[in-house]
């Protein structure tokens, strides 16, 4: 069952997503070290592309923690160079800390979690831990990941 706030997030999420689509229908953007992927920061390209259902090409998992203000960033499970990689085609999975995993990451209690999340592993491992939450969005983008701008 999903709990009230999770309920909350994906709204705000989903309305997030739709307001960064619309300004990215404008021009391409350039967002700085925004996803991590196998402990490595990429900085990627906001582009307009959207799917209503997965394409026919393959996907791949990122999750957007955009909403829970604690500051983790966007965590994918492919990235360049993997054999598996997708190009930037993404179906979003909305990942949210749960009350013991605010406790367990933010252990200061500052509102910004002490350690960055940098693999899909590591969210696994949060997950297996009751620590995150995560939930499908049906949501599908492309956005390319590229090497940061050192």
């Amino acid at each position: 069952m999903i709990s009230s706030r999770n309920r909350l997030t994906l709204i705000l999420v989903l309305a997030l997503s739709l307001m960064w689509l619309a300004v990215a229908h404008a021009r391409a953007i350039r967002a700085p070290e925004a996803i991590w992927a196998h402990g490595e920061l990429y900085d990627t390209v906001v582009t307009p592309t959207t799917f209503i259902s997965p394409p026919e090409h393959s996907t791949d998992i990122i999750y957007n923690f955009m909403m829970d203000g604690l500051g983790q960033r966007l965590v994918a499970d492919a990235a360049p160079g993997d054999p598996a990689y997708n190009g930037g085609r993404w179906s979003v999975q909305i990942a949210t800390f749960t009350e013991a995993g605010i406790a367990a990451l933010d252990t200061d209690n500052n509102g910004i979690i002490d350690v960055e999340l940098t693999s899909a592993d590591q969210v696994a491992a949060q997950v297996a831990l009751g620590n995150i939450e995560v939930l499908p969005a049906n949501f599908y983008f492309e956005c390319p990941m590229l090497p940061r701008r050192r």
